[in-house]
Parts: structure tokens; sequence; C-alpha cells
């Protein structure tokens, strides 16, 4: 055979092996958008793919790439499955520029953090980490915080948190609800503290878990009155044994084990999460006020949760943004789970992931306004 004709069937060979793996990719890129829009208990492990959509979007990036230079007709495959997809890359990415505020409008700063129990039962770095936390929050001087994973002991042993709050920093109205104990006089749950008065309070209460909650306070600024919720959806609860897949510690005989176990957890977690973010979807319809919308909801920006809440508030990071802005510090990538999403009467004038690694969360917040 001439090595001009062996050339291009070797290439030709390549070529198809390539394609096929596109294909893979972008039936990956598409599996992602159906993860977000169909609920988790009709698509079963399928819900899964909305973890993988960075990964496919790059993937298909790259064979675009590879086309180009091959044969330019095929990158229009990949292509035109990016484009399709477009809104989901803009609620995963953005490039945002500083917004000048109306002076002529009213504004609430906000901040929401998962705080890791404060690190309290750390009685080495936990005294420092916990005085981090509130110097951060000193700093931020936010009108709302709403806290994950808030630690509340009236036990002399343990800081007071809540009391501490209240004495040092301006937020002196508050809204807590506790999901369990974890020990006599030691609470967990999720809490939310306001300069300004709340003159109402109320909670959307999980059939799915009673370990996860949310909770809402109506507060007053300016003469306007804005319900703020707080709420900690499902996590998909990993154990040591899990983390170790991610670090690398798992034994060769036991990763196949190992992964079909996370996966388990993350179907479990997908379909307990579809139940909670429907009913406080259901109490953001009736509210008589503009919503705020804080919390770890557990999930990336496309997923059904991210989905369905878009579809009725506004996603402060999409606004004024940049980055991925991730929020969870981990070993497992996770990208942005926490999320500050408002009405449309009001729009979003800054937003920040905050830099601090005091939980296994960054503190996000976002100024809004409105007339």
């Amino acid at each position: 055979m001439p090595e001009t004709a062996a050339k291009v069937k070797k290439s030709s060979r390549t070529n198809w092996l390539v394609l096929l793996l596109n294909s893979g990719a972008i039936f990956s890129l598409l599996f992602a958008y159906a993860a977000a829009e169909f609920p988790p208990q009709s698509m079963g492990y399928f819900a899964l793919f909305g973890l993988a959509y960075p990964f496919a979007l790059i993937a298909n990036a790259l064979f675009i790439i590879y086309w180009f230079f091959k044969k330019r007709r095929f990158a229009l495959f990949s292509s035109i499955v990016i484009l399709i997809g477009i809104g989901h890359l803009t609620d995963f990415f953005q490039i945002s520029f500083t917004e000048k505020a109306d002076t002529s409008s009213k504004q609430l700063k906000v901040l929401t953090y998962n705080v890791h129990v404060f690190d309290v039962f750390d009685k080495k770095e936990g005294p420092q980490t916990r005085d981090a936390i509130f110097d951060m929050l000193m700093r931020e001087q936010a009108d709302v915080l709403c806290f994950q994973e808030f630690f509340q002991s009236d036990k002399k042993k343990f800081f007071p948190t809540k009391d501490s709050i209240l004495k040092f920093l301006p937020n002196v109205h508050f809204h807590e609800r506790y999901t369990h104990a974890i020990g006599g006089q030691q609470y967990f749950g999720v809490a939310l503290f306001s300069k300004h008065p709340i003159v109402n309070r109320g909670y959307v209460p999980f059939v799915s878990d009673a370990n996860n909650f949310c909770i809402y306070a109506d507060i007053v600024k300016n003469g306007d009155t804005i319900r703020v919720y707080d709420g900690h959806l499902q996590s998909i609860r990993l154990k040591p044994e899990d983390y170790d897949l991610a670090t690398g510690k798992t034994e060769q005989s036991e990763i196949d084990d190992a992964s079909k176990r996370i996966a388990r957890r993350l179907k479990n977690a997908f379909m307990k999460r579809q139940e909670q973010v429907d009913r406080i979807a259901s109490s953001i319809k009736t509210s008589p006020y503009p919503v705020i919308l804080c919390g770890d909801f557990n999930d990336p920006p496309v997923s059904y949760t991210y989905e369905t809440l878009t579809d009725l508030l506004q996603d402060s990071f999409v606004e004024c943004g940049n980055g991925i802005g991730n929020t969870y510090i981990g070993a497992f990538p996770s990208f942005r789970i926490d999320y500050i999403l408002h009405s449309s009467n009001m729009k979003a004038i800054d937003y920040e992931t905050l830099p601090e690694k005091l939980s296994d969360h960054h503190a996000v917040t976002a100024t809004l306004q409105w007339k």
C-alpha cells in the first residue's frame, strides 16, 4: 500500500474514533440539559448528568477545536448542542462589570453562609475560626444574615453564637428554627438575623427529611415589606470512605463499589431535594411580598432545583457575578451551590463570593435595589 494511502486510512480511522467520542460528549451534554428540566424522581440516575455539565461542555469545546482543523463541518454538531443550552452556560459562568447604584433606589445587602456549626467541635482551631467568622460579619455589615448549619447552645462551655450576634452586630431582629438537637442543649439548624424589624415569621416544612429546613421572615425597610427565605436543602451526606475516593485513597479493588455507593447517595439526595424545592416554590408563589431566597441548595446551576426556583426568581450571580462563583470547599467539585435569588422587581447591583475559607462553604453577599 502506498505510504500516502496508508496515512489517509489511518487518519480516517482516527477521525471515526474521535467522532464516536464526540457523540458521547454530545449526549452527555443533552442529558445534562434534561436533568435540569425534568423532576429527578422521573429520571433516576440521569439526574446525575447535571453534575457533569461543565466537563461535558469543555469536552464539546475541545472537539470543536479538533474538527476545526480536521473536518470543519463536524464541528457543527457540538456547536449546535452548546448553543441549544446557552442559557445554562450563562447561569454557570459570568463576566460582569460593577454597576453604579441608583441613589434614588432603596437597597438591601444580604449575606448567606453555611457556617458548618462554627467549627465548634474543633477545640484547637474552633475558637480562631469562630472569631474570624465574626470579624467577617462585622466587616460586611449586611442588612440580613442568613445562616445554615447554625449552631446554638446554652451550655457555658460553648460560644454563645446567637447572643454574640445580637450583642456585637446591629442585626438584632431574628428568626431561627432548629431541625434537631445534637445533644443536650446543643441545637443545629437555620437562622436569620436582620437590622430591620421583622413583622412576621414562618417556615416551609420538608416531608422528605426533618434535618433540612427553610424559614422565612417578613422584613420592613423604608416602608416596604420583603419576605426573605433562608433554606438548607438536602445534602448528599457523604461518609469519610466516600471522600477517600475523591482523594485517591480508595483501594483499586474497591473503586467500583465506592462509585456505585456515591451514585446511590447522589440519586437519593436529588429525589429528596425535588420535594423540598417544590414546597419552597409553592410558598414563594403565595407570598404577598417581593421575595429574596438565600441558602445552601446543595445543587449546581444545571439542576432541577435551580431551574424550578429561577423560573420564579432572578439570580443575583447572573446579574453581576464573575467566573463560576464556586461556593463549596471540599474534595468533590460542586461549583456554585449557595445562592441569593430575588423577585423581578429588584435588581442586584453587587455580588461577591467572599474569599475566607472558614467553613466548607464560602459566604456569599449581594446588594439588591428597588424603587
